[in-house]
């Protein structure tokens, strides 16, 4: 998601115009930033390792008590201890691999159309995640110059995908400031047409694939499920879970093609999500780390201290052309049936 995130920042970013006084206090907040962040990556640490670190020692104490009786049960086979080291580093390398047997159950090969199509999807996605990657030098190249030429198309196609998803969004917005432009101001408009995409995007985008993930995936609860979709649309891509993966998974290559259709609407979906939030100027944290005051979205003004604004919307041309308040802004009086606000 760092892609979308820069280039949803990109056309802001290249309009500030900051004097040096700016420049220096952006440096000092830059630099507050900076050590809270650190300060952020210390409780996150802290607290990861007082969850998750009893779990791993339970899990090696288990493992240990199996290991040894393992171990006594091949000595007694006749095994060498170096024969049974080398055994367990075969199936924990192969394991690696994805290649493991289950119930008599061979998993199928790495390479097949689905799993082929999934992993060119993850990357060029930049989710990157997946048991699968590349193991010979050729694939190792090819992954390379895929990637250079497909990350910038998916990109440019996420964001188109984004902006005609922004038309219902635009829609739904004028639908609120209609019916509830004469009774709050704008900036609590933005935050009811947040918590409406926010709503929709947690439903279809999460909660409804976490649920059918937790159907199809036979060890999976809809916990795991739900970590799956917030982990691979966030682009985190850490790994661990993955569908389709299961020897006995059928319809497999229908699956991963599914999966990667899903994560491709799903990054269009969380593109929209951050392009509406960072319209809300309460809650675009850049506002405080960039400059000071109105040096973040140097707006421009006229002789009589009014900010200039046009609205404009791709499908319906421009909306409200040098819409102009003051500083200042009184409350608002009236408002056209059209859900833009007008001042009298």
């Amino acid at each position: 998601m760092g892609l979308q995130m820069f280039q949803l920042h990109n056309k802001v970013i290249d309009r500030i115009e900051a004097s040096s006084w700016q420049i220096r206090e952006t440096n000092i907040r830059l630099a507050i930033g900076l050590a809270v962040l650190f300060f952020y990556l210390l409780i996150g640490a802290i607290v990861f390792v007082q969850i998750e670190s009893p779990a791993e020692i339970n899990d090696i104490e288990t493992y240990k008590e199996f290991r040894t009786y393992w171990n006594r049960l091949l000595n007694e086979a006749g095994f060498k201890e170096t024969q049974i080291d080398q055994l367990f580093t075969d199936i924990r390398v192969m394991a690696l691999k994805g290649i493991w047997q289950e119930k008599n159950i061979t998993t199928e090969p790495s390479w097949t159309f689905g799993q082929a199509f999934f992993f060119v999807g993850a990357l060029i996605s930049t989710v990157g995640y997946g048991r699968v990657l590349p193991r010979t030098r050729e694939g190792k190249f090819f992954t390379i110059i895929y990637c250079l030429i497909g990350i910038p198309l998916t990109l440019a196609l996420l964001s188109a995908l984004m902006i005609r998803l922004k038309n219902p969004s635009a829609w739904l917005r004028c639908k609120i400031n209609a019916r509830l432009g004469h009774l709050f101001r704008d900036s609590q408009i933005q935050i009811f047409h947040l918590s409406f995409v926010s709503a929709l995007l947690l439903i279809f985008v999460f909660i409804i694939p976490s649920y059918i993930f937790s159907k199809i995936e036979t060890d999976w609860d809809f916990l795991d499920g739900f970590f799956y979709c917030f982990i691979s649309l966030t682009t985190i891509g850490l790994g661990e879970y993955v569908p389709g993966d299961q020897p006995d998974q059928q319809f497999r290559t229908f699956y991963k093609i599914i999966v990667t259709v899903y994560l491709i609407f799903g990054l269009s979906c969380m593109m929209l999500f951050l392009a509406t939030l960072f319209d809300v100027p309460q809650l675009n944290l850049s506002r405080f780390f960039l400059t000071k005051d109105n040096g973040y979205i140097n707006p421009s003004y006229d002789n009589n201290h009014h900010e200039t604004f046009s609205i404009t919307n791709q499908n319906y041309g421009i909306i409200a052309n040098n819409y102009a308040r003051h500083i200042n802004e009184s409350p608002m009086t009236a408002y056209e049936t059209d859900g833009f606000y007008q001042n009298e």
